[in-house]
Protein backbone atom coordinates (compact mmCIF):
# COMPACT_ATOMS: atom_id res chain seq x y z
CA UNK A 1 0.00 0.00 0.00
CA UNK A 2 1.16 3.39 -1.01
CA UNK A 3 0.71 6.18 1.28
CA UNK A 4 0.42 9.80 0.55
CA UNK A 5 2.36 12.57 1.51
CA UNK A 6 0.71 14.61 3.89
CA UNK A 7 0.61 18.40 3.53
CA UNK A 8 0.17 21.09 6.04
CA UNK A 9 -1.85 23.90 4.87
CA UNK A 10 -0.42 27.09 5.14
CA UNK A 11 -0.67 30.18 7.75
CA UNK A 12 -2.42 32.18 4.04
CA UNK A 13 -4.86 28.77 3.76
CA UNK A 14 -5.72 29.19 7.72
CA UNK A 15 -6.61 32.93 7.75
CA UNK A 16 -8.89 32.23 4.08
CA UNK A 17 -10.61 29.09 5.97
CA UNK A 18 -10.90 31.45 8.95
CA UNK A 19 -12.84 34.28 7.12
CA UNK A 20 -14.71 32.31 5.09
CA UNK A 21 -15.50 29.77 7.71
CA UNK A 22 -17.16 33.55 9.76
CA UNK A 23 -18.99 34.49 6.67
CA UNK A 24 -20.90 31.11 5.52
CA UNK A 25 -21.65 30.42 9.44
CA UNK A 26 -23.37 33.73 9.67
CA UNK A 27 -21.33 35.34 11.91
CA UNK A 28 -20.35 37.48 9.07
CA UNK A 29 -23.34 38.81 6.94
CA UNK A 30 -23.08 40.90 3.74
CA UNK A 31 -22.37 44.73 3.84
CA UNK A 32 -20.21 43.88 7.75
CA UNK A 33 -17.26 45.91 7.30
CA UNK A 34 -14.35 43.43 8.36
CA UNK A 35 -11.31 44.91 10.74
CA UNK A 36 -8.37 46.73 9.02
CA UNK A 37 -5.09 44.50 7.85
CA UNK A 38 -3.19 45.88 10.71
CA UNK A 39 -6.06 45.43 13.04
CA UNK A 40 -6.18 41.28 11.73
CA UNK A 41 -2.92 40.69 11.61
CA UNK A 42 -1.83 41.76 15.36
CA UNK A 43 -5.31 40.01 16.35
CA UNK A 44 -4.17 36.36 14.58
CA UNK A 45 -1.03 37.10 15.17
CA UNK A 46 -0.09 36.83 11.75
CA UNK A 47 2.29 38.95 9.28
CA UNK A 48 0.00 41.62 7.46
CA UNK A 49 1.66 40.56 3.95
CA UNK A 50 -0.38 37.02 4.65
CA UNK A 51 -3.56 39.05 5.41
CA UNK A 52 -3.29 40.94 2.55
CA UNK A 53 -2.72 38.38 -0.03
CA UNK A 54 -5.34 36.00 2.06
CA UNK A 55 -7.99 39.32 1.55
CA UNK A 56 -7.17 39.32 -2.00
CA UNK A 57 -7.71 35.52 -2.82
CA UNK A 58 -11.20 36.07 -0.76
CA UNK A 59 -11.99 38.97 -3.25
CA UNK A 60 -11.54 36.88 -6.42
CA UNK A 61 -13.74 34.14 -5.00
CA UNK A 62 -16.60 36.95 -4.20
CA UNK A 63 -16.98 36.47 -0.21
CA UNK A 64 -15.70 40.13 0.32
CA UNK A 65 -15.26 43.23 -1.31
CA UNK A 66 -12.29 45.66 -1.19
CA UNK A 67 -13.33 49.71 -1.76
CA UNK A 68 -9.99 51.67 -1.70
CA UNK A 69 -9.97 53.89 1.34
CA UNK A 70 -13.06 52.70 2.89
CA UNK A 71 -11.85 49.19 3.79
CA UNK A 72 -13.23 45.72 2.97
CA UNK A 73 -16.62 44.58 3.14
CA UNK A 74 -18.68 40.95 3.01
CA UNK A 75 -20.32 40.55 -0.24
CA UNK A 76 -23.29 38.24 -0.94
CA UNK A 77 -21.25 35.04 -1.71
CA UNK A 78 -23.92 33.58 -3.93
CA UNK A 79 -24.71 36.59 -5.92
CA UNK A 80 -20.80 37.08 -6.68
CA UNK A 81 -18.91 33.90 -6.07
CA UNK A 82 -17.32 31.31 -8.31
CA UNK A 83 -16.63 27.86 -8.39
CA UNK A 84 -13.76 28.30 -6.12
CA UNK A 85 -16.83 29.71 -3.36
CA UNK A 86 -18.57 26.48 -4.23
CA UNK A 87 -15.44 24.43 -3.22
CA UNK A 88 -15.18 26.45 0.02
CA UNK A 89 -18.89 25.75 0.40
CA UNK A 90 -18.64 21.87 0.32
CA UNK A 91 -15.13 22.32 2.47
CA UNK A 92 -17.04 24.03 5.08
CA UNK A 93 -19.99 21.82 4.98
CA UNK A 94 -18.15 18.41 5.28
CA UNK A 95 -18.79 17.27 1.96
CA UNK A 96 -22.71 18.38 2.60
CA UNK A 97 -25.30 20.69 1.31
CA UNK A 98 -27.73 22.12 2.47
CA UNK A 99 -31.24 21.08 0.76
CA UNK A 100 -31.24 24.44 -1.70
CA UNK A 101 -27.60 23.99 -2.85
CA UNK A 102 -27.95 20.63 -3.41
CA UNK A 103 -30.90 21.40 -5.29
CA UNK A 104 -29.39 24.12 -7.50
CA UNK A 105 -26.38 21.82 -8.30
CA UNK A 106 -28.19 18.63 -9.26
CA UNK A 107 -30.60 21.11 -11.52
CA UNK A 108 -27.81 22.69 -13.16
CA UNK A 109 -26.12 19.19 -14.38
CA UNK A 110 -29.86 18.17 -15.94
CA UNK A 111 -29.84 21.30 -17.79
CA UNK A 112 -26.24 20.40 -19.16
CA UNK A 113 -26.38 16.74 -19.09
CA UNK A 114 -29.16 16.50 -20.71
CA UNK A 115 -28.04 18.83 -23.41
CA UNK A 116 -25.17 17.06 -23.83
CA UNK A 117 -26.64 13.62 -24.65
CA UNK A 118 -28.98 15.16 -27.43
CA UNK A 119 -26.05 16.66 -29.21
CA UNK A 120 -23.97 13.51 -28.69
CA UNK A 121 -26.69 11.48 -30.17
CA UNK A 122 -26.50 13.82 -33.11
CA UNK A 123 -23.09 14.39 -33.55
CA UNK A 124 -20.92 11.21 -31.76
CA UNK A 125 -18.18 9.63 -33.79
CA UNK A 126 -18.18 5.81 -34.58
CA UNK A 127 -15.13 6.27 -32.22
CA UNK A 128 -17.11 7.81 -29.83
CA UNK A 129 -19.43 4.89 -29.47
CA UNK A 130 -16.66 2.56 -28.98
CA UNK A 131 -14.94 4.16 -26.15
CA UNK A 132 -19.14 4.41 -24.54
CA UNK A 133 -19.28 0.60 -25.06
CA UNK A 134 -16.19 0.27 -23.12
CA UNK A 135 -16.31 1.86 -20.05
CA UNK A 136 -19.75 0.12 -20.15
CA UNK A 137 -18.97 -3.39 -19.96
CA UNK A 138 -16.05 -2.16 -17.55
CA UNK A 139 -18.90 -0.54 -15.74
CA UNK A 140 -20.61 -3.51 -15.28
CA UNK A 141 -17.52 -5.50 -14.14
CA UNK A 142 -16.35 -3.25 -11.44
CA UNK A 143 -16.90 -3.98 -8.16
CA UNK A 144 -16.71 -1.15 -5.65
CA UNK A 145 -18.87 2.21 -5.85
CA UNK A 146 -15.81 3.99 -6.34
CA UNK A 147 -14.38 2.38 -9.38
CA UNK A 148 -18.46 2.59 -10.80
CA UNK A 149 -18.28 6.18 -10.29
CA UNK A 150 -15.06 7.16 -11.89
CA UNK A 151 -16.42 4.84 -14.87
CA UNK A 152 -19.32 6.79 -15.01
CA UNK A 153 -17.95 9.99 -14.84
CA UNK A 154 -15.71 9.21 -17.69
CA UNK A 155 -18.77 7.68 -19.75
CA UNK A 156 -20.28 10.98 -19.66
CA UNK A 157 -17.32 13.45 -19.98
CA UNK A 158 -17.11 10.61 -23.56
CA UNK A 159 -20.71 12.32 -24.24
CA UNK A 160 -19.33 16.06 -23.31
CA UNK A 161 -16.88 15.20 -25.53
CA UNK A 162 -19.25 14.12 -28.45
CA UNK A 163 -21.16 16.55 -28.17
CA UNK A 164 -19.32 19.04 -30.57
CA UNK A 165 -19.54 21.90 -27.91
CA UNK A 166 -16.86 22.60 -26.65
CA UNK A 167 -17.38 24.26 -23.37
CA UNK A 168 -19.21 21.17 -21.83
CA UNK A 169 -16.68 19.18 -21.02
CA UNK A 170 -14.55 22.15 -19.63
CA UNK A 171 -17.32 22.82 -17.23
CA UNK A 172 -17.97 19.01 -16.97
CA UNK A 173 -14.55 18.75 -15.86
CA UNK A 174 -14.39 21.78 -13.26
CA UNK A 175 -17.02 20.01 -11.23
CA UNK A 176 -15.19 16.43 -11.11
CA UNK A 177 -14.98 16.36 -7.43
CA UNK A 178 -18.46 17.21 -6.73
CA UNK A 179 -19.65 14.98 -9.72
CA UNK A 180 -17.28 12.41 -8.21
CA UNK A 181 -18.71 12.38 -4.52
CA UNK A 182 -22.06 12.74 -5.77
CA UNK A 183 -21.89 9.92 -7.70
CA UNK A 184 -20.19 7.19 -5.10
CA UNK A 185 -23.27 8.49 -2.52
CA UNK A 186 -25.77 7.69 -5.56
CA UNK A 187 -24.49 4.71 -6.74
CA UNK A 188 -24.31 2.54 -2.93
CA UNK A 189 -27.99 2.97 -2.82
CA UNK A 190 -29.11 2.54 -6.16
CA UNK A 191 -30.41 -1.30 -7.59
CA UNK A 192 -27.44 -1.92 -10.17
CA UNK A 193 -29.03 -3.87 -12.51
CA UNK A 194 -31.82 -0.39 -12.88
CA UNK A 195 -28.25 1.39 -13.27
CA UNK A 196 -26.90 -0.68 -16.18
CA UNK A 197 -30.52 -0.64 -18.14
CA UNK A 198 -30.40 3.20 -18.16
CA UNK A 199 -26.90 2.91 -19.18
CA UNK A 200 -27.48 1.00 -21.77
CA UNK A 201 -30.50 2.55 -23.31
CA UNK A 202 -28.80 5.39 -23.58
CA UNK A 203 -25.82 3.60 -25.76
CA UNK A 204 -28.88 2.87 -27.57
CA UNK A 205 -30.28 6.45 -28.19
CA UNK A 206 -26.65 7.56 -29.26
CA UNK A 207 -25.93 4.94 -31.49
CA UNK A 208 -29.40 5.15 -33.01
CA UNK A 209 -29.19 9.18 -33.52
CA UNK A 210 -32.44 9.57 -31.60
CA UNK A 211 -31.41 12.80 -29.30
CA UNK A 212 -34.69 13.31 -27.09
CA UNK A 213 -34.49 9.61 -25.72
CA UNK A 214 -31.24 10.03 -25.09
CA UNK A 215 -31.82 13.39 -23.28
CA UNK A 216 -34.74 11.54 -21.84
CA UNK A 217 -32.34 8.42 -20.78
CA UNK A 218 -29.62 11.31 -18.80
CA UNK A 219 -32.70 12.77 -17.62
CA UNK A 220 -33.87 9.60 -15.68
CA UNK A 221 -30.20 8.78 -14.69
CA UNK A 222 -30.14 12.06 -12.97
CA UNK A 223 -33.44 11.94 -11.56
CA UNK A 224 -32.76 8.55 -9.83
CA UNK A 225 -29.15 9.68 -8.51
CA UNK A 226 -30.72 12.98 -7.16
CA UNK A 227 -33.67 10.82 -4.73
CA UNK A 228 -30.87 8.72 -4.28
CA UNK A 229 -28.80 11.17 -2.81
CA UNK A 230 -31.87 12.91 -0.58
CA UNK A 231 -33.54 10.08 0.71
CA UNK A 232 -30.31 8.87 1.97
CA UNK A 233 -27.27 11.39 2.74
CA UNK A 234 -29.11 14.54 2.51
CA UNK A 235 -32.78 14.07 4.99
Amino acid sequence: MKLNEIVAPTIKELFIREIETLILSGQLVPGDKLPTEREMSIDMKISRTIVNLGMTVLAQKGFIKIVPRKGAFVCDYVKNGKLDTLIAIIQFNGGRFDKKTLHSIMEFRRLNEGEGAYLCAKYRTEQDLIELKEIYEKFKKSETSTDRANLLYKFHHVIFCASGNNIFPLIYNTFKSIILDFGQIAIRHCILNDLERMLHNLIVAIENGDGDFAKKCTLDLMDMGITNIKQNEYI
